[in-house]
């Protein structure tokens, strides 16, 4: 049997058992185009995390919003194609983090209650790169299959401020800066590995064949091989002359942020040969954490020494990631020590916007509720029914 079938398969019997296990009444179709398809996890996330405005609030850190969130809630609404929802977050994201225009202003990166005048406003104005992609990326293929050409040209408007202002050659090297403003000295650049998802660098060079977007793709994966020895990648990295370092102020550790290579590096583009490269990178990692028995919340990049117990979005992601390298029965361990965490529908308790976000992603992929083309662009499940 294939192994997309295979996956549809799981998928089926995984949703037998979460319609089984959620309360009467919380599932509700998507707003979109009639047909009924739900994700009772994106429902679930919504009502949670969601105003009606279009807001996606993290309310275990102070009720802030971050632009990765409003970024990633454009993704997820993208993918159950509930229109209404994806329309208010781009709204609200444009209005509020964008000075009301995000065909001129990348948005702020950070809104929240100040904790000195009380106002709700934008707390610290530097974008965050890693946001701004998955906004043009969700832009550019929601105008594609909701037929919206006003889309495509705010997303052309946005890549082109991230081209100008959040890339650059350091050491002869192209990279995604993580913002326009504190990130580059004398040279020297403090990077993230987990902003350059494969899936989406590789779309975007399509797209944009005259940006920089696979030498920037190319130049991560290397990297890899340098700043993961043992399969373990880093939260953040330094890159000046002479190569790769350990970050200043975060070392040699790995844990929040470096969580979201593993997924990047479980999202599937067909015949896409650098992630492979990726993929046979991060496989010494693949001995670490199946014999630790549970994905660690932190850990040593050069030591490999692991720390913690990661929440249960961690679980999830080390299910996906090890269920894309063919290890199927370790993966489904690594899901159910998360689904034993499982409350009402969320993960964890109190459940974290974060976890539900690394949920989201982890579970989409594995229940067969969107995959990717061999270059890069989006097949949700309610294209191809």
């Amino acid at each position: 049997m294939p192994e997309f079938a295979l996956r549809a398969c799981r998928a089926a019997l995984a949703a037998m058992i979460l319609l089984a296990s959620v309360p009467a009444g919380a599932l509700t179709l998507f707003q979109g185009d009639g047909r009924g398809h739900s994700w009772p996890l994106w429902d679930r996330f919504a009502d949670g995390f969601i105003q009606d405005d279009g807001r996606v609030v993290d309310w275990t850190d102070n009720a802030r919003t971050v632009s990765e969130a409003q970024a990633y809630g454009l993704f997820f609404a993208l993918v159950a194609n509930d229109r209404t929802r994806f329309a208010r977050i781009l709204a609200w994201t444009g209005d509020n983090l964008a000075g009301g225009d995000l065909g001129q202003h990348l948005p702020a990166w950070l809104w929240g209650q100040h904790p000195e005048n009380g106002n709700w406003q934008v707390l610290d104005p530097n974008p965050a790169s890693d946001a701004n992609l998955f906004i043009a990326y969700s832009l550019l293929e929601a105008a594609r299959l909701w037929e919206r050409p006003e889309y495509r040209r705010l997303a052309e408007q946005l890549l082109a401020m991230v081209r100008e202002r959040e890339t650059a050659v350091i050491d002869s090297r192209h990279v995604l800066l993580p913002g326009p403003e504190g990130f580059v000295s004398d040279g020297t650049a403090r990077l993230n590995p987990s902003y350059v998802p494969p899936f989406q660098l590789h779309y975007l060079a399509q797209h944009d064949a005259d940006g920089p977007w696979a030498a920037i793709l190319a130049e991560s994966v290397q990297a890899l091989d340098v700043i993961a020895p043992n399969g373990l990648p880093p939260d953040w990295v330094q890159l000046g002359e002479g190569g790769y370092r350990p970050d200043p102020e975060h070392g040699t550790r790995g844990s929040y942020d470096a969580i979201r290579v593993f997924l990047w590096a479980a999202m599937e583009v067909p015949g896409l040969p650098i992630l492979d490269r990726m993929r046979g990178s991060l496989i010494p990692a693949v001995r670490i954490i199946t014999g630790n028995g549970v994905m660690p919340e932190k850990w040593d990049v050069a030591s490999a020494a692991l720390s913690g117990e990661g929440p249960p979005g961690f679980q999830l992601v080390a299910a996906t990631w090890l269920d894309s390298m063919g290890y199927d029965d370790i993966a489904d361990r690594f899901a159910a020590r998360a689904e034993n965490q499982r409350v009402r529908g969320l993960y964890g308790q109190p459940a974290r916007y974060y976890d539900q976000v690394l949920a989201l992603f982890a579970n989409g992929l594995r229940e067969g509720r969107f995959r990717f083309r061999a270059d890069g662009s989006l097949i949700p499940a309610w294209e191809t029914s």
